[in-house]
C-alpha cells in the first residue's frame, strides 16, 4: 500500500488534514509533515512498535534518541520538574522557534531519568499536529540517517516512497537548516549540533546586537547606526566607546553595497549640523551584508520592505528577529538625489526611532 499524500491548499483551514494526521498517529502510523526547519517524521511516543518502526525505518542508531515536539512549556515539565533558570530562559527566549533542549529528566519517584530532547515549532502545521495528536510525538527529520534532510514532501517520498502512512505536503519547509541542538545541565551549554541558532546568540543573553540595513550602506544605516549609539550610551549612561563591552554592538550593512563607500556627502552634512554634539561620519566605509553579519545580530532592522523580505528570503527562521524600521512597516525611502530638506526629515525620523529602539533594548 503506498503512502497517502494530502496536499495543504489553504493553510489557515487545516482542521481536516490535523484529524486525520492525529488519528493515525494514536493508531501508531507514520506521518511527515514540515516544520520551520525541515521536514519531519511525527510517531506517537506512548507507541513501542511504533517508535521502533521509525528506528528502523530510518536506519537510526537505538544509542541516538529522538527528540519530543510538544506544544508548550508545561508538556516539558511533566517530564522534568526541576527546569534550571538556563534553561527556562532559552525556552522563554526561542521558543517557539528552531531550538531543540536536551534536558535530565525525572521519573515518578523523583530519581534521575533519562536525557530527553524537546522542541515547540513555531510552523502552524506542526504546532497544530502536536495538539491534534493528543499524545506525546517523537520527531526526528524525515530522511535516511546520515543523509541531507528533506525540505519538501517530494525530498521525503524520494527517500521512503511506501514506508509512511501519510505525508502531509505543506509546500517547502522555511528554512532548511535544522535546529539547533543543545543540552542544558544547570547553568551549562553544551552545543549537540548547530543549526538555525547560532551559538552565540545561546550563549550570550545579555548581548544585543543591532544591524541597520538599507541598500548601499552610505546613507541611512549609517547615520541610524550612528544615532542609535549616541542614544544608547545616554540611556546606559555610559561613553559609545564602553557599549561593546556593555554587551550593545550596532552596526550597519547594505544589501547591494559597494565596500568600502564613504557615507554620502549630504548625510555627512546633516549628521554634523543636525545634532548636538555634531554625530561624525567621516569614518564610515561601506559593508557589504554577509551572513556573518545576520548570523551575529540579534535584531536586524530594515529600512523597505523589500529588504526585509530579500533576508528572510534566505533565512526564514530569523522571521521574528528581522523587523522594519518603521512600526507601520512603511518604507524609509533612499533621500539620494534628494535636496537637504529629505535629508533632514530623514535625520529626524531615524532619531525618533532610535529613542523607542533603545528603550526597548535597555530595560
Amino acid at each position: 500500500m503506498g503512502t497517502e499524500v494530502l496536499r495543504v491548499l489553504d493553510r489557515n483551514a487545516l482542521r481536516e488534514e490535523l484529524e486525520q494526521a492525529g488519528a493515525i498517529l494514536r493508531a501508531g502510523g507514520l506521518v511527515a509533515f514540515p516544520t520551520e526547519t525541515v521536514y519531519g517524521i511525527a510517531v506517537s511516543a506512548n507507541d513501542p512498535e511504533a517508535v521502533e518502526r521509525l528506528y528502523a525505518l530510518k536506519e537510526r542508531p537505538r544509542s541516538k534518541p529522538m527528540s519530543m515536539m510538544v506544544a508548550g512549556i508545561d508538556v516539558v515539565r511533566e517530564h522534568c520538574p526541576d527546569i534550571s533558570p538556563t534553561a527556562l530562559s532559552l525556552m522563554q527566549r526561542f521558543w517557539p522557534g528552531s531550538l531543540t533542549l536536551v534536558l535530565p529528566s525525572s521519573t515518578l519517584d523523583g530519581s534521575p531519568g533519562p536525557l530527553i530532547g524537546f522542541r515547540y515549532p513555531s510552523h502552524p502545521l506542526a504546532q497544530g499536529l502536536v495538539k491534534a495528536a493528543g499524545v506525546p510525538l517523537l520527531v526526528p527529520s524525515a530522511n535516511l540517517s546520515g543523509e541531507p534532510p528533506p525540505t519538501t514532501a517530494e525530498e521525503v517520498l524520494a527517500q521512503f516512497p511506501d514506508q509512511l502512512d501519510l505525508v502531509i505536503d505543506g509546500g517547502p519547509a522555511q528554512a532548511g537548516v535544522a535546529s539547533t541542538v543543545a543540552e542544558i545541565k544547570g547553568d551549562d551549554i553544551s552545543i549537540l549540533r548547530e543549526g538555525a541558532i547560532p551559538e552565540l546568540r545561546l550563549r550570550q543573553p545579555g548581548h544585543a546586537g543591532v544591524l541597520f540595513v538599507c541598500t548601499g550602506n552610505t546613507d541611512r544605516s549609517p547615520l541610524a547606526a550612528s544615532i542609535l549609539r549616541r542614544r544608547l550610551a545616554a540611556q546606559l549612561g555610559c561613553d559609545e566607546s564602553q557599549l561593546e563591552e556593555r554587551g550593545y554592538r550596532v552596526t550597519s550593512a547594505g544589501m547591494a553595497a559597494d565596500g568600502g563607500a564613504r557615507a554620502s556627502r549630504r548625510i555627512r552634512h546633516v549628521g554634523r549640523e543636525e545634532f548636538n554634539p555634531p554625530i561624525d561620519l567621516e569614518a564610515h566605509r561601506s559593508n557589504k551584508l554577509t551572513t556573518e553579519m545576520i548570523d551575529q545580530a540579534t535584531r536586524i532592522i530594515c529600512m523597505e520592505r523589500s529588504h526585509r523580505e530579500q533576508i528572510l528570503a534566505f533565512f526564514p527562521h530569523r522571521v521574528r528577529d528581522v523587523m522594519m524600521l518603521d512600526p507601520e512597516g512603511n518604507d524609509i525611502e533612499d533621500p539620494s538625489g534628494q535636496n537637504m530638506a529629505s535629508y533632514r526629515r530623514l535625520a529626524r525620523r531615524l532619531d525618533a526611532a532610535a529613542v523607542l529602539i533603545a528603550g526597548s533594548l535597555v530595560q
